[in-house]
């Protein structure tokens, strides 16, 4: 106990970066991957592939589960722009999902 622990962090947390719950909603159901497998574009292959299934609002904030093969994530909007694509954005545009 008391341990100090040393933070590094990639980039810079924008605070403001916040879901709406209609825009949380509309990704019901949208196929999300991982950046580290966007070389799988444009089809990339199941096991890969994540499921917006469910909004909530956890410490006044709205966050959006995610279901892959190998579990579940809970994301912030900030966690899922900087971390994740959007399969149908990715495959129109590249770049990553906004």
């Amino acid at each position: 106990m008391g341990e100090e622990y040393e933070l590094t962090t990639l980039g810079e947390w924008n605070p403001d970066l916040r879901f709406e719950l209609q825009e949380a909603c509309s990704l019901l159901n949208k196929e999300v991957i991982r950046l580290e497998h966007r070389h799988y574009l444009p089809e990339p292959p199941i096991s890969v592939l994540g499921i917006v299934c469910g909004v909530l609002t956890m410490n006044e904030e709205i966050e959006v589960i995610v279901r892959f093969p190998d579990g579940m994530e809970q994301l912030i909007k900030t966690e899922l722009c900087g971390d994740y694509l959007l399969v149908e954005k990715a495959t129109q545009v590249p770049g990553r999902f906004a």
